[in-house]
């Protein structure tokens, strides 16, 4: 219930203090014990940045557990305070009150009442925790769409930048061609026409990675269009394909992928935000790939990412057959940093791609195991 939080508990009896310690320890990520007030005050001045609440007695030796709690006061102001004590005159609730006390608990412990006043005085540090986490996961955001401003706006000039020397090596290439036609036929001729068949394929190769960077350093972030999901698929994953291609086979609707793919070849149309929806398909593809490098062989290692319609909906499935999510961290998946790793690639978590999602019409992502492997399912209105 609190493990991120730390108890100090001041409690003289020592079978009371043993019960006690058993049950808080399971709630806590740690619970220090002292014995009197005294031993309390030196635990929390060696620990004081790590305890989170003062759980304490009142009658003990050597020092009462309200002179510890006002001592405590003078270092840490407002940590929560719950006195456990039989009194309840007047003189103890003033001075009670002095040291601004949270919640006070009777003897004998009523175990029930007691939980539930350590759940309620920590109450504002669990909505603080909470809040300071969505703060951070909103901060993660635009700092990723910064990242991607700034990195559309660096591709826009590099694609702006290679295509002129690219096309003049294409135009050189292609009077080379026409001047090999022209020699008597030979082993060299053969050789150098074959020699040139490769480099015109490497030619095509990088003229559709910078036609993809091109596309991408085009787009709004912001604006919602109808869009060819297919077409986002393929060019999400042209961009992931240097660590594809070293990494795992991927088949888009049942075909092997390869950077030349028809980005036309299926019509999925669905309103979206066109950069941010390829970001999502990155993530989630580098995500894959950092779970596929942990089976053995490449060629046992398989990502299928199909797209089909029902309906007014589009069902996107990112499959792998990596072994399955963690069954301890599934359920919080999506969940700013709940898992055991942000997502590689992008530098963020599988949360911001929810956000994205979110931030669609009618659109919603979901995770779940199937066979040997996860699946990402994402579904956008048509």
């Amino acid at each position: 219930m609190f493990k991120n939080l730390t108890a100090l508990y001041v409690e003289d009896e020592e079978q009371l203090r043993e019960v006690v310690n058993s049950i808080i320890s399971a709630l806590f990520k740690n619970c220090y014990l002292g014995e009197d007030g005294e031993d309390g005050l030196n635990i929390f001045k060696k620990y004081k940045d790590d305890i989170d609440i003062i759980i304490t007695d009142v009658s003990m030796p050597k020092m009462n557990g309200l002179d510890m709690c006002k001592e405590i006061r003078k270092i840490n102001p407002k940590i929560p305070i719950i006195i456990t004590t039989a009194h309840n005159d007047k003189d103890f609730l003033h001075k009670a009150i002095e040291i601004s006390v949270s919640k006070f608990v009777t003897k004998p412990l009523d175990m029930h009442f007691f939980l539930d006043c350590i759940k309620e005085t920590l109450e504002p540090i669990l909505l603080q925790e909470k809040l300071d986490e969505e703060v951070k996961a909103f901060q993660e955001e635009r700092i990723l769409n910064a990242k991607f401003s700034a990195t559309g706006q660096l591709a826009a000039g590099i694609t702006h930048e290679i295509n002129t020397p690219l096309t003049y090596i294409k135009a050189n290439i292609e009077m080379l061609g026409y001047d090999i036609e022209d020699l008597d036929n030979s082993n060299i001729k053969s050789n150098m026409e074959e020699n040139l068949l490769k480099i015109t394929d490497g030619l095509n190769r990088i003229e559709t990675i910078v036609g993809s960077m091109k596309e991408i350093s085009q787009q709004s972030i912001r604006e919602k269009e109808n869009t060819n999901i297919y077409s986002t698929i393929i060019t999400s994953t042209i961009l992931a394909y240097n660590k594809i291609k070293h990494t795992s086979l991927v088949y888009i609707n049942n075909k092997k992928f390869s950077i030349d793919m028809d980005k036309n070849e299926f019509e999925y149309f669905a309103t979206v935000e066109l950069q941010r929806i390829e970001q999502v398909w990155i993530i989630i593809i580098n995500n894959a790939m950092d779970e596929l490098m942990k089976v053995e062989s490449f060629e046992d290692r398989r990502l299928d990412i199909n797209i089909t319609k029902n309906d007014n909906k589009i069902i996107i499935e990112f499959k792998d057959n990596a072994g399955g999510i963690n069954s301890n961290i599934i359920e919080h998946l999506f969940e700013p940093f709940k898992g055991t790793k942000k997502s590689s690639g992008m530098g963020i978590g599988l949360s911001i791609a929810q956000k994205i999602i979110d931030d669609q019409s009618d659109a919603t992502i979901e995770a779940y195991n199937e066979d040997k492997g996860a699946v990402f399912k994402v579904t956008l209105t048509n």
